[in-house]
């Protein structure tokens, strides 16, 4: 048994934030169908690069799923979405506050056909923001909620913060509303102040000093030599955080410095002789070969791998961080790890566009005649 078996998630999201929530949903176990525009379906579909036709990244982000497609705008569709929505305990929407409520699925509206429904609503800047209206993807986001405005030349984020903060949060929230829902539940997630949520120690210097951290100014900000990246002899780096005085003397013992000890937390002039020092000691050595002389020696020192390295790890083949589920596809597993399980069943493969569309709609109670109209029709596919 996984943790929300028998709980029925309707997903009409595209791309990363709500696809990425109702992952971490069906992750425990619960059914999650999918809806999607016919003919295009969730863009991710066609996210970059792509492997025999098919998106490594759609093939994680949605696993486990059931795919039906269903045009909203029509008569015959909103007719199906209705009864998808009655039989379902959750349904997650990502589209620009207003867009639901024009076709007809607002808040108001689902939980007149279902009393019971926890409702989440995923956006830039949730639903009453005047910046509601404004269109935007995970880098305005970012830009927006501060976490590219440190160096002093900002690049385009490797992670996508935005997306993946919010898609927790609205998971967070739909299992809190499941806990002690007697209701329906309304959830508004917006994913700027998600991710500025996640900014504790800047904001928190912020609300302190009335100014923004700059670079050198805190320990996370590279105001100490034990808690900063050293350059190799290979071009390559260590990350050093040896912010107890036990890890920093056996740090120092290891890379016989240890006279340096003294100068720790010393003045800017000593902390500045104490990281050159460590400059010198770390680049006459292999990133790899400072990894195995300080990994096991209490040290927390660790090498910076890329994401082919951290991928075919050994910490990752034993956690089963990748694991390849039925029909070929490799996928990012859960790291969630408990007893019992929290998904009871094998993962699935992510579905193609509509390929549970007749199954799900004749247990809604359609009859092969009505599903063979409706697919003339074309309000599904």
């Amino acid at each position: 048994m996984g943790f929300l078996d028998g709980v029925r998630v309707l997903d009409a999201t595209r791309l990363l934030p709500g696809g990425f929530c109702t992952m971490l949903l069906s992750d425990m176990g619960a059914e999650v169908i999918k809806v999607e525009q016919p003919g295009t379906g969730d863009y991710m579909r066609s996210t970059p690069p792509t492997k025999e036709g098919r998106s490594p990244a759609h093939a994680s982000v949605n696993r486990n799923k059931l795919s039906i497609g269903v045009d909203l705008k029509s008569r015959e569709g909103k007719e199906v979405m209705r009864r998808l929505l009655k039989g379902s305990d959750v349904f997650v929407e990502g589209f620009r506050p207003g867009a639901m409520a024009r076709l007809g699925f607002s808040f108001e509206a689902a939980r007149k056909v279902n009393r019971r429904i926890v409702y989440c609503s995923i956006s830039g800047f949730g639903q009453g923001s005047p910046l509601s209206s404004m269109p935007g993807h995970d880098i305005n986001f970012q830009a927006m909620a501060g976490t590219l405005g440190y160096a002093p030349r900002p690049e385009a984020p490797l992670l996508q913060l935005s997306d993946i903060a919010s898609g927790m949060y609205a998971a967070l929230g739909i299992l809190g509303a499941l806990v002690k829902r007697r209701g329906p539940v309304y959830i508004d997630v917006p994913m700027v102040a998600s991710l500025l949520s996640w900014m504790l120690i800047p904001a928190a210097a912020y609300l302190a000093t009335g100014d923004a951290p700059a670079p050198g100014s805190s320990l996370v900000l590279g105001s100490t030599p034990f808690y900063r990246l050293y350059g190799t002899s290979d071009g390559k780096r260590v990350a050093v955080a040896a912010v107890e005085g036990e890890f920093w003397r056996n740090l120092l013992d290891e890379l016989m410095l240890a006279e340096l000890e003294p100068k720790r937390l010393g003045t800017d002039e000593e902390r500045g002789e104490v990281r050159e020092a460590l400059e010198r000691a770390f680049a006459t050595k292999t990133r790899d070969q400072w990894a195995e002389a300080l990994m096991g020696r209490e040290t927390c020192a660790t090498p910076v791998l890329d994401i082919r390295e951290a991928m075919e790890s050994d910490w990752a083949r034993a956690g089963r961080a990748i694991v390849k589920v039925k029909g070929g596809d490799r996928v990012i597993n859960t790291p969630l790890r408990s007893k019992p399980p929290s998904r009871g069943r094998p993962f699935t493969r992510a579905p193609e566009l509509g390929q549970d569309t007749s199954r799900i709609l004749r247990r809604l109670g359609y009859s092969k005649a009505d599903i063979t109209a409706l697919f003339k029709a074309k309000a599904i596919q």
